[in-house]
């Protein structure tokens, strides 16, 4: 019997296009919060296929990619603004959270700090962000021995939160569950796309039969009229 994520996953082929922009397509802003060391500029690296550098560098501000996937025939264009580790710096620009279509809260399996401070990075971004999706990362999954936050407990944090849609654990280090969470960001932009071209088709239909309807009122007034 095929359960609903095996439908899902059935529906969609995501496939990888690599770092690319175009005016041509619509951009979709991916924001990436969590507290400095955490792994979040190596996730971004393992999402856009460039493997594990050991040596990069903390993010001072904030960083910007763009990269392009495809799902099924359509191409999404995606942007992604990795954050540094400074809740301060966050919470006062505005500008790091303005049209985001999804937020991604990341702490570390092994950083007791990363964890409890989940709820002050996730005021922050309710704060300026409403309707948006939020997936939430345990990364560093490969450092097992150095465990300190179970699973269990991320999956309470997402269950205690209506907007946040997924939980899973990661590990930028051995790429563990990348393709997932990327295939989900993407899945996640294209049904968006989706609906919102539903919902844009259905408002022009309706206006269309509004002004059809008072067209004919008024024929059917100037008729009466004419009598």
């Amino acid at each position: 019997m095929i359960n609903n994520k095996e439908e899902k996953e059935s529906k969609y082929k995501v496939e990888y296009l690599g770092e690319k922009y175009s005016q041509d397509f619509i951009t979709y802003k991916v924001i990436i919060l969590g507290l400095y060391g955490v792994g979040k500029t190596s996730i971004i690296i393992r999402l856009m296929k460039k493997g594990f550098d050991k040596d990069n560098s903390s993010t001072i501000s904030v960083d910007i990619k763009n990269f392009q996937v495809k799902v099924n025939d359509k191409i999404i264009q995606i942007q992604i603004w990795d954050s540094c580790g400074n809740d301060e710096f966050a919470e006062n620009t505005p500008n790091l959270f303005k049209n985001a279509s999804i937020a991604i809260l990341v702490y570390a399996i092994n950083d007791k700090k990363s964890f409890e401070d989940l709820e002050k990075w996730y005021n922050i971004l309710k704060e300026y962000c409403y309707d948006h999706k939020i997936f939430l990362i345990g990364n560093k999954n490969d450092l097992k021995e150095e465990r300190i936050i179970e699973s269990e407990k991320g999956e309470t944090f997402k269950n205690n939160y209506d907007n946040i849609k997924m939980f899973f654990e990661t590990s930028a280090l051995n790429g563990e569950n990348i393709d997932k969470l990327l295939e989900n960001i993407a899945i996640s932009i294209y049904e968006k796309n989706e609906n919102d071209e539903k919902n844009s088709e259905k408002a022009a239909k309706e206006l269309k039969s509004i002004q059809l309807n008072k067209k004919n009122h008024r024929k059917r007034r100037k008729k009466k009229c004419c009598f």
